[in-house]
């Protein structure tokens, strides 16, 4: 929900930019100057990626743990207490949702000249919305209630899903680099 949440108000933000800006852009704007910026926000993107992927691996290694000498032996995590929003969830869906995809693209480009000034800006939500109701938000939540009830593969999840956010942050970011 953080990163989804993240991503709808960066689709917010782009399309409020798009609708207040709309007279402009009717004039100036076409598929190709958005190059740049696809670029630039991709860069963005990957570096996000990148430094949350270590951050989750630094994590692990100094995680406190402790060992339950009593009974059946298992380890037990110190509790913390938890934010209301995961700050980095959060991020790295707005740093996608900034990287503007091409059928947003398209949907705002198509809706310049039809649209009122605030059109836009209720697009962008309404596309958002579209993508965060997806078989993704499901996923999501089984996954999290099954590594509740199996927390020994937490550590090794966790490992294995800092790696990926590490290797797919570094190639959106050469891939962003490249295409510069």
């Amino acid at each position: 929900m953080a990163f989804s949440s993240g991503r709808l108000v960066a689709y917010a933000i782009i399309g409020g930019i798009v609708s207040a800006l709309s007279g402009a852009l009717r004039l100036f704007l076409s598929a190709e100057s958005f190059v740049p910026f696809q670029a630039y926000s991709s860069m963005a993107f990957g570096v996000v990626t990148i430094i949350i992927g270590v951050t989750i691996l630094l994590r692990i290694k100094s995680s406190p743990c402790t060992f339950n000498m009593e009974g059946t032996g298992t380890i037990s995590q110190q509790k913390e207490p938890r934010q209301k929003i995961d700050f980095r969830a959060f991020s790295l869906g707005f740093s996608r949702g900034l990287a503007v995809c091409p059928p947003l693209l398209a949907l705002l480009l198509y809706s310049l000249p039809f649209a009122a000034p605030i059109d836009g800006l209720i697009i962008a939500l309404l596309f958002g919305i579209g993508t965060v109701v997806s078989p993704l938000l499901l996923l999501g939540g089984v996954t999290g209630c099954l590594l509740n009830k199996a927390p020994l593969f937490r550590k090794w999840i966790a490992i294995f899903g800092g790696g990926i956010l590490i290797v797919l942050g570094l190639i959106t970011l050469l891939t962003a680099i490249l295409a510069l």
